[in-house]
Order: structure tokens, then C-alpha cells, then sequence
């Protein structure tokens, strides 16, 4: 007989595991709800970088260096065109936008109307008149301006941004649509931004062949790759991109997303510029707008992508045509294209448009500049002075005039190179700056590094010094060969340029205006040259040494420097910074003037300086600028070393051109010649395009007082002088005598600086200590005055 014995453990055995399996079950759960808490709080976190991104608006609020933003104003010389493109560049796109882009627009009959993107007013309408804008409307009121938002120079401060028009998926061509889905991510419009099936396929192609495969990253997951993400590999940032893909698309519709990462990617490097969006590398590539690309070059961009500088069609032709055929294959393969398609588009050769073609820099010289500011970090916005309107006038300006003087010095087989630089006056805002004929060919900015001879443009500030030691503009000084002894027993002969000369004394204001090298020496020293140099380095300018040569501009100078010493004469004596950078991480608040100043001249100083320079334009070395721009004021001075200069300044703009050799080979031609032609021409274009840096008048100080003064003698003018002018001078420097030469001469019609004989000169002889005598102001003084019948009398104040 069996007995069955139970053993009184198996009771417990089985009420512990049941609690095991209870208590494992229990954490299971809560390991569960952890992890789905802890996803949801990742998913928040995400979300919130997202709705961040889109609320400060997603194409203006990445790191990046941006432009100044254009301001839209009636009168301005813009035609329907170029506003579009100017639209485009921003990232408005011509549809119904989302919040993703920077606003909208639609061209009507009457006018091109704009919707901003979350920003009041929310219709602005611009009317034309011609090629210029009639009149700006916001909500049907009249509006003075309207600001459109930043254009983005570069995404990455290590390589130059191109002149890129963003799309919207509407202007993408469908040829251009399946190249990209073929080869990057054929079930973008089905997943929800990562696809799981898309990973697990490439997971396997790696250990395959590569013919038909794609990356293992979506469309989503690239875009949010290049515009949130830094570019290290680790399995944070791929989950960081996962997340960040999934919000993005819970927020923006497929079509968005598409358009956005068409514009970003990256497609190669052409010359010195970087190539990024489809657009721009239609262009560059193959001269051709985007919907004009062929099926075989859609497919070459769209290979591209994976990998730009390998699959180059430039470096690599071949392995870009194999690449090329792989995406034509996956087209067919999906069906968006027949067999007969692929085997012709397969057969075409891989031909791009030659380097010297293709001119897509943006501001290459100015965003060098930046750089090396030191402010410039790349996880930041940068928002920049640069006004790429006034930037690309500039550029042109500069490439006409070098067209010209290319035929000039064919024959010597040489190519002269230039630089301009344009501020503005009472801020230092760099607005245009354009460093060397080629960037691709040469990247020394010649506008902030190259040092060289200004010439006669540093006249000015020996004329300024004058001012400030009590000297006046009317003072006579001999116009003849002469010796300066200096330093005890040197001496110095200087000579007017060309070896002319008057032979008589003629005015401090016009030996500027007539550039006369002996007088600019003279004055130099009767100022002192320790003063002179002083000021200088006062206004800016390197501290020339001290020697008799230094009134005619030996000490080298860069075109930015001298921009902005010259800006100082308009900005009431006040010196102001070189500024390039206005902000950076946050949008730039209203524009204030600088709070820290130099006072380097008295505003009355810096009032006749500007209106000896006028003169240097009404009837001086640069007379051929004179009514050139129309309705604006304008002063400057020519400058001729072994280059060429110009530097002149309308009431809210100032703009410096230098023309000449690398090698310091003489140019051979004065200012006036080689370089004042670009600087009128850009400053045409820029008064056309931004009315507000013109001017009627330069505004003038208290203190100042205009006076007629006879030319040659500059005593105050009568009826009987040939030659008159009206200059600005304050109470104690203007003259107190009038004119006696001409009283009872018959009117000549001859200017005093006309070829004239030996016997003409020497009608009326006067000792220049005599005249000069004249000018120095004597309270109770005995002097000449002339009644209406023109008899005259001594008189003096008790009288």
C-alpha cells in the first residue's frame, strides 16, 4: 500500500510565485508608465523647441549670419521683378503660407500685395509707378515704410552663403519631386516622420549592394539634422532627431517639410561659395533655372545629396553619372518614369556651366569681415549692418568701371583690382563693402586689409587742422615752386601735380579744392605738423610721421579707415566706429545712434571742410561728378599716389573706391579717372534705391554763416568781381574787407585759375603779407566801405 505524502512546502512554493509573478507584473507596469511618462515629457520637451522655432519664426530664428532687413519706402527705384526676388530671398513665397515661412504674397494688376506672417498690418500693398514704388498701404492706411524680414548671408560662418529664392512646394518641379523621393525617402508622404520600414532597409543594404537603397533617415529627420542639430554622431542626437521629426510633423504639413529641406540641404562648394537648395544649385551647376532642369540633371542634384563633394559633377563627372543613373533606376523602379526615359537620361553626358560663369557669392569680403570680429560664434544669430541691395550696387559699380580699365591695360597685361566701402555717417553701419574684383580668385579684402597711400584724400583733415587753429578759409598762400627748410636745415620741395602752377596767391579753400600741393604744405606747417598728425590719429587714421610729406597722404591707409574718418565731416565733427554687427541671438530693436563719441573737430569745422569739398566737386578735381546725382549733396576729394581714390558723402552716406595694383605698380591714373566713375555710380543707384541716404542739404551748425567772397582775392565779393562763390565760415574767420581789385576793372569772364600771360598776372601786385593781414579779424579796426554809388570810405567802428 502506497501512501502519497504531501509536502507542506508546495502550498508556499506556489503562493511565492504567484507573488513573484505579481510583484514582476507590478514593475513591469510601473517600468512602463515610467517610460511612457519620461517619453512624454521628452515628446514635450521637443515640442517645445519646435513651437520655439516657429513662433520666432522658423527661417529667421536659426544660428546664422543675417542681413540688415530691407526697408520698403515710396520713391524708391524698384521695379515689380526685383521686389519678387527680394520676397523670395526673404522667405515669402508666392501662395498661401504658413506659419513656417516668413509671409506670403500675391501679384495683382495693380499691385504686389504682401501678408506678413503673424505681424500686423496684416496686408501691406505696394503700388508702382514705373520702376519705382508709388506708395505703400497697411490695411488700406498709407504707410511712410515697411521692413520685410532679414535675408540669411550664411547658415555656416565657415563657408560663403550664395543668393539663394527659397521655394514653397509649388514652384518644385515633379521631375525634381521623385528624384529626391527615389533616392533619399520614397515613403516621406506615408510615415509620420521616422520610418521604421525605411531603417530596417538600410540597415540590411549596408550589408548589400547600394543600387537601389536609401539612408536610413527621412526627409524629416535630414532637415531637422541641418536646422536643429550639431553634426556629431551619438545615440542622444539620433534620438534627439527622431523626436524633434516626429513634433515637426504633428506641426507642418508634408508639403512644408518638403519645400524647407529642398531650400536647406547642402549641395557642394562651386568656387568660394557654398551651394545649398535646389534652386541655387540649378544655377550654379548648370546655368538654368529649376524648372528648366532636364530629367538627367534633376536626378545629378538629387544624387548629390548624400553626399556632395564624392558625387560632385564638377570634381568627380563620372562617379556623379553613375550616382546619376542610381537615382534615374529608382525612379523607374517606383514608376514615376519609363524605361525608355531612364536609358535616354542614362546615355547623357554630365555637363556643367563653367566656374567663370557663375558669379553667386554673397558679401564674401563682408562676411570674412565678421568673422574675424570675434562675435561671430555659429550656435547663435549674428544680425548684421550689410544692406545686400546697396552690396550688390556696389559690386556693380565696381565691375563696370573694372571693364573699362581692363581694355585700358590690356595691351600691358594687366588687371587692375579695387575695393569700395560704404557707411553710414552717424552710425558706422557697414552697409556695402566689396574687397577685390574676384572672390573666388583672390579673398584679400583690400577694403579692411590692404594699406596704401591715400594721396590727396588725406587733405582734408591738414585743411581741418587749420580750421581748429584759428586759420581761415580765406587766408592767401603762394601758388608757386617753392623750398620748405624744416627740421633745422632739410629741405622739401614739393610740386603741384602735372608740375602746373598759378604763380600767385590764391585761398586756403582753394588749395583744397584745387588739390595744390605747395599750398597743402604750407598750410601743414603753419599749423604745425605735430598737430596735423594729432588730428589724424584723432580721426581715426594711422599717426603719420612727422615730415613735410605727410599733408599729401604718405602714411597708408585702408579704404575702411578713410570711410570713416571722411564720416566725420558730416556727422557735425563727430567720429564714429566701422559697425558690422548690430546684434546677436535676438532680432535688432529700433536703431539708435551711438552713445559713445568722439568729438575730433568742432561741428563748425567739420561744416567748412564739407563745403571746401563741395567745391572740389562744383569746380575741382572732381567736377565730372558735379550734378551727377540728382537731387542729393554731395562732397568728397580725389586722391592720386601709385592708385586711385575717391572718398565723397551725401548727407547720410559716405563711400570710399580704391583702384590699383597688388604689386603697388603705378596705376598711371589720377582719382578722377579711375576711381570716381564707380563711386558715382553706386551712389546713383544707392540714392535711387534708398532715398533717405540722400539729402538736399547738409544740415548746418550754429556758428556758421555764408559769405560772397571775390575768388582771387577773397575779400567779400562787389558787383564788379568776375569770379564770386559762396562759402560757409564762422563769425571769426570770414573776411571783413571787400574786394578793391575789381572796383573799377571792366567784368571779366575768365576764372582765376584760367591760362593767363605774364602780363595779365601781374596787373595788380599785392605783398601776400598785406593781404593775408586782412583776414585777421581787429575789433575797431579802420576799413574800406563802399556805398551803393560805389564810392568809398575808411570807417571803422566808432563810425
Amino acid at each position: 500500500m502506497v501512501v502519497e505524502v504531501k509536502s507542506v512546502s508546495d502550498p508556499r512554493r506556489r503562493v511565492f510565485k504567484s507573488r513573484v509573478v505579481r510583484l514582476g507584473f507590478a514593475l513591469f507596469v510601473i517600468t512602463l508608465a515610467i517610460g511612457a511618462d519620461s517619453l512624454a515629457r521628452s515628446y514635450q520637451y521637443y515640442s517645445q523647441i519646435i513651437d520655439a522655432r516657429l513662433a520666432s519664426g522658423y527661417l529667421t530664428s536659426r544660428p546664422g549670419l543675417y542681413a540688415a532687413p530691407r526697408v520698403l519706402q515710396a520713391g524708391q527705384r524698384l521695379s515689380r521683378e526685383k521686389l519678387v526676388a527680394a520676397l523670395r530671398r526673404a522667405g515669402y513665397v508666392e501662395s498661401k503660407a504658413s506659419g513656417v515661412w516668413s509671409g506670403s504674397f500675391a501679384v495683382t494688376d495693380s499691385a504686389i500685395e504682401i501678408q506678413p506672417g503673424g505681424k500686423k498690418p496684416a496686408l501691406v500693398q505696394v503700388s508702382f509707378a514705373g520702376d519705382e514704388i508709388d506708395e505703400l498701404r497697411g490695411d488700406g492706411i498709407l504707410l511712410e515704410s515697411f521692413t520685410l524680414e532679414p535675408e540669411i548671408l550664411s547658415n555656416d560662418l565657415s563657408s560663403k552663403g550664395g543668393k539663394r529664392e527659397l521655394l514653397s512646394y509649388g514652384d518644385i518641379p515633379q521631375v525634381m519631386v521623385h528624384a529626391i523621393l527615389a533616392i533619399e525617402d520614397r515613403r516621406f508622404f506615408e510615415h509620420s516622420g521616422v520610418d521604421l520600414n525605411g531603417l530596417a532597409r538600410a540597415v540590411l543594404r549596408n550589408a548589400g549592394d547600394e543600387r537601389l537603397g536609401q539612408g536610413g533617415s527621412t526627409i524629416t529627420q535630414q532637415l531637422v539634422k541641418n536646422t536643429y542639430l550639431s553634426p556629431e554622431k551619438t545615440l542622444e542626437r539620433k534620438y534627439a532627431e527622431a523626436m524633434l521629426s516626429v513634433a515637426l510633423e504633428r506641426r507642418l504639413s508634408k508639403n512644408d517639410i518638403f519645400a524647407l529641406y529642398c531650400n536647406e540641404i547642402y549641395l557642394g562648394q562651386r568656387g568660394a561659395v557654398a551651394v545649398r537648395g535646389i534652386k541655387e544649385a540649378a544655377r550654379v551647376f548648370f546655368g538654368k533655372e529649376l524648372r528648366d532642369l532636364s530629367l538627367a540633371e534633376a536626378a545629378t542634384l538629387a544624387g548629390m545629396i548624400q553626399s556632395p563633394a564624392h558625387y560632385s559633377p564638377v570634381r568627380h563627372p563620372e562617379v556623379a553619372r553613375t550616382r546619376r543613373n542610381v537615382v534615374l533606376a529608382a525612379m523607374e523602379h517606383n514608376g514615376w518614369i519609363t524605361r525608355e526615359q531612364n536609358t535616354a537620361a542614362s546615355a547623357e553626358e554630365v555637363v556643367v556651366v563653367p566656374a567663370s560663369e557663375v558669379d553667386n557669392s554673397l558679401a564674401p569680403y563682408f562676411v570674412d569681415y565678421v568673422n574675424r570680429l570675434g562675435d561671430s560664434g555659429t550656435s547663435q544669430r549674428i544680425y548684421t549692418t550689410i544692406d545686400l541691395e546697396l552690396q550688390q550696387a556696389a559690386e556693380l559699380a565696381l565691375k563696370r568701371q573694372l571693364e573699362r580699365l581692363d581694355a585700358v591695360y590690356a595691351a600691358r597685361g594687366l588687371k587692375p583690382q579695387a575695393a569700395l566701402v560704404a557707411l553710414d555717417p552717424h552710425t558706422g553701419d557697414v552697409l556695402a563693402m566689396v574687397g577685390g574684383r574676384n572672390y573666388a580668385e583672390s579673398q584679400l579684402n583690400r577694403a579692411t586689409d590692404a594699406l596704401r597711400q591715400p594721396g590727396s584724400t588725406f587733405k582734408p583733415f591738414v585743411y581741418a587742422a587749420a580750421l581748429e587753429d584759428g586759420m581761415s578759409p580765406v587766408q592767401l598762400f603762394m601758388d608757386a615752386p617753392r623750398d620748405f627748410v624744416y627740421d633745422r636745415n632739410r629741405i622739401y620741395r614739393p610740386a603741384n601735380y602735372g608740375g602746373g602752377y598759378s604763380m600767385r596767391e590764391v585761398t586756403m579753400r582753394t588749395g583744397l579744392v584745387r588739390s595744390l600741393n605747395v599750398v597743402t604744405v604750407d598750410v601743414a606747417l603753419q599749423t604745425g605738423l605735430a598737430r596735423t598728425a594729432n588730428l589724424a590719429a584723432r580721426f581715426g587714421l594711422p599717426k603719420p610721421e612727422r615730415y613735410p610729406a605727410l599733408a599729401l597722404g604718405t602714411e597708408e591707409v585702408t579704404p575702411l579707415q578713410l570711410a570713416a574718418a571722411y564720416a566725420a565731416f558730416v556727422n557735425e565733427g563727430r567720429r564714429v566706429n566701422p559697425k558690422a554687427i548690430v546684434s546677436v541671438g535676438e532680432p535688432p530693436a529700433a536703431h539708435a545712434l551711438p552713445v559713445d563719441v568722439d568729438q575730433v573737430v568742432s561741428p563748425t569745422t567739420a561744416y567748412m571742410i564739407t563745403n571746401m569739398l563741395a567745391g572740389v566737386i562744383e569746380r575741382g578735381t572732381a567736377r565730372k561728378a558735379r550734378g551727377a546725382v540728382s537731387g542729393t549733396a554731395i562732397a568728397g576729394k580725389t586722391g592720386t599716389s601709385r592708385d586711385g581714390w575717391f572718398v565723397g558723402y551725401s548727407p547720410n552716406l559716405v563711400c570710399a573706391v580704391w583702384i590699383g595694383f597688388d604689386d603697388n605698380k603705378q596705376l598711371g591714373l589720377t582719382g578722377a579717372e579711375a576711381a570716381l566713375p564707380a563711386w558715382v555710380d553706386f551712389m546713383n543707384e544707392a540714392v535711387a534705391l534708398r532715398p533717405d541716404l540722400g539729402g538736399e542739404n547738409f544740415e548746418c551748425p550754429e556758428g556758421i554763416k555764408f559769405v560772397e567772397i571775390d575768388s582771387m582775392t577773397g575779400l567779400i565779393s562787389t558787383v564788379t568781381c568776375p569770379v564770386r562763390e559762396l562759402i560757409a565760415v564762422t563769425d571769426r574767420l570770414s573776411p571783413n574787407l571787400e574786394c578793391y581789385l575789381h572796383g573799377n576793372l571792366p567784368v571779366q569772364t575768365s576764372p582765376p585759375f584760367a591760362e593767363e600771360s605774364e602780363s595779365t598776372s601781374e596787373q595788380v601786385a599785392v605783398s601776400r603779407s598785406s593781404i593775408r593781414d586782412l583776414f585777421v579779424p581787429a575789433p575797431g579796426r579802420t576799413r574800406v566801405n563802399v556805398d551803393p554809388s560805389g564810392r568809398r570810405s575808411l570807417v571803422n567802428d566808432l563810425r
